[in-house]
Protein backbone atom coordinates (compact mmCIF):
# COMPACT_ATOMS: atom_id res chain seq x y z
CA UNK A 1 0.00 0.00 0.00
CA UNK A 2 1.27 3.03 -0.76
CA UNK A 3 1.69 6.62 1.27
CA UNK A 4 -0.92 8.41 -0.55
CA UNK A 5 -3.41 5.30 -0.29
CA UNK A 6 -2.46 4.51 3.24
CA UNK A 7 -3.50 8.13 4.73
CA UNK A 8 -6.60 7.82 2.33
CA UNK A 9 -7.50 5.18 4.39
CA UNK A 10 -6.87 6.33 7.47
CA UNK A 11 -8.75 9.50 6.04
CA UNK A 12 -11.66 7.61 5.57
CA UNK A 13 -11.60 5.56 9.09
CA UNK A 14 -10.94 8.52 11.11
CA UNK A 15 -13.73 10.50 8.84
CA UNK A 16 -16.48 7.76 9.73
CA UNK A 17 -15.62 7.67 13.85
CA UNK A 18 -18.59 9.84 15.79
CA UNK A 19 -16.90 8.79 19.30
CA UNK A 20 -16.02 12.33 20.23
CA UNK A 21 -13.16 10.74 23.20
CA UNK A 22 -12.11 7.97 20.65
CA UNK A 23 -11.39 10.76 18.17
CA UNK A 24 -9.23 12.72 20.95
CA UNK A 25 -7.09 9.75 21.49
CA UNK A 26 -6.27 9.13 17.84
CA UNK A 27 -5.17 13.10 17.99
CA UNK A 28 -3.26 12.69 20.84
CA UNK A 29 -1.72 9.64 19.79
CA UNK A 30 -0.72 11.06 16.20
CA UNK A 31 0.27 14.39 17.74
CA UNK A 32 2.21 12.73 20.50
CA UNK A 33 5.94 13.67 20.26
CA UNK A 34 8.44 10.65 19.80
CA UNK A 35 10.43 11.69 23.03
CA UNK A 36 7.63 11.85 25.15
CA UNK A 37 8.30 8.92 27.91
CA UNK A 38 5.32 6.70 29.09
CA UNK A 39 6.94 6.56 32.62
CA UNK A 40 5.88 10.56 32.94
CA UNK A 41 2.26 9.73 31.73
CA UNK A 42 1.74 7.45 34.66
CA UNK A 43 -0.33 8.03 37.65
CA UNK A 44 1.66 7.61 41.07
CA UNK A 45 -0.30 4.32 41.85
CA UNK A 46 0.58 2.89 38.24
CA UNK A 47 4.60 3.90 38.44
CA UNK A 48 4.46 1.96 42.34
CA UNK A 49 1.96 -1.03 41.34
CA UNK A 50 5.24 -1.38 38.19
CA UNK A 51 7.72 -0.62 40.92
CA UNK A 52 5.94 -3.16 43.59
CA UNK A 53 5.90 -5.96 40.87
CA UNK A 54 9.73 -5.56 39.29
CA UNK A 55 10.65 -5.95 42.97
CA UNK A 56 8.66 -9.23 43.57
CA UNK A 57 10.20 -10.51 40.48
CA UNK A 58 13.94 -9.52 41.70
CA UNK A 59 13.18 -10.93 45.01
CA UNK A 60 11.93 -14.45 43.32
CA UNK A 61 8.57 -14.22 43.25
CA UNK A 62 6.70 -14.90 40.23
CA UNK A 63 6.23 -17.51 38.05
CA UNK A 64 8.45 -18.23 34.67
CA UNK A 65 6.75 -17.23 31.23
CA UNK A 66 7.78 -20.87 30.12
CA UNK A 67 6.06 -22.88 33.03
CA UNK A 68 2.63 -20.69 32.44
CA UNK A 69 2.59 -21.13 28.84
CA UNK A 70 3.51 -24.70 30.37
CA UNK A 71 -0.04 -24.77 32.25
CA UNK A 72 -2.02 -23.27 29.47
CA UNK A 73 -1.33 -25.44 27.05
CA UNK A 74 -1.83 -27.95 29.34
CA UNK A 75 -5.15 -26.62 30.69
CA UNK A 76 -6.63 -26.29 27.21
CA UNK A 77 -5.17 -29.08 25.23
CA UNK A 78 -3.41 -26.28 22.87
Amino acid sequence: MSTTELKYNLFKVIDSINDNKALKDIYSFITKKADVDFWDELSDEQRAAIEESIAELDNGKGIPHEQVMKEIKAKYKI
